[in-house]
C-alpha cells in the first residue's frame, strides 16, 4: 500500500523525504487504527512524491479517518471531504471545501496595485490577502458588489476562504475591544 516493498532492505537514512513519509504511514497502519493524524504531510516533497503521497492518503482515507494538519491549502482541497479553519484555538469554519468555496462565488475581487498603495486599499476595502507577484502587489478584496472599476471578479479558492475567515475574525476581535 505504501509502495516501499522494493526498498525494504535499504537503510532508512537513505530514504527520500517522500519515502520517509510513506514509511511513517506504514508504521501507523500496523496497528489497524481507526484514525491517523498527519502533520504537514507534503511539506518538502517534490511534485512526483507529493502526488504519490496524495494518492496514498486518499486511498487510506476510504477506510479510516485521516486528520490532516497543514498550511498547504492544495492538500486540503485535494484530500479532504471535510475541513476546519482553526484560529487561536477557535473553529472559525468547518465543512466541505468545495461547498465553502462556492459560498464565496461572486464576492472575491482582484486588483494589481503599487506596493505603496496597500495601506490605502486596506483602509478603504476589505482586503483579505495581498502578495507580491512579478514586482506588483496583488490584492484580493471581499465585497458583495463590484468595489471599483479596476477590480476584477475572480474565481475564489480555499485560500480565499481561509483569508476571508481570518479577516472576519480579526474584525470581530477589533469590534469587541472598542
Amino acid at each position: 500500500q505504501t509502495n516501499l516493498y522494493d526498498v525494504r532492505k535499504k537503510n532508512l537514512g537513505g530514504y527520500s523525504g517522500g519515502m520517509k513519509q510513506r514509511f511513517g504511514i506504514a508504521q501507523a497502519l500496523l496497528g489497524n487504527p481507526q484514525i491517523i493524524i498527519v502533520d504537514e504531510p507534503t511539506a518538502g516533497l517534490d511534485p512526483a512524491e507529493r502526488n504519490r503521497f496524495h494518492n496514498l492518503l486518499s486511498e487510506i482515507g476510504e477506510n479510516i479517518i485521516v486528520i490532516l494538519s497543514t498550511h498547504i491549502v492544495e492538500d486540503v482541497t485535494d484530500l479532504c471531504r471535510n475541513f476546519a479553519i482553526i484560529n487561536k484555538g477557535e473553529v472559525l469554519l468547518s465543512g466541505d471545501p468545495l461547498k465553502v468555496i462556492d459560498e464565496l462565488q461572486g464576492r472575491v475581487y482582484r486588483k494589481f496595485i503599487k506596493k505603496d498603495e496597500l495601506v490605502e486599499h486596506q483602509l478603504n476595502y476589505d482586503v483579505i490577502s495581498s502578495r507580491l507577484y512579478a514586482g506588483k502587489t496583488i490584492i484580493h478584496v471581499m465585497a458583495d458588489q463590484q468595489p471599483g472599476a479596476d477590480f476584477e471578479l475572480v474565481q475564489p479558492d480555499l485560500e480565499d476562504v481561509y483569508f476571508a475567515n481570518i479577516f472576519q475574525a480579526g474584525k470581530k476581535s477589533e469590534a469587541a475591544t472598542v
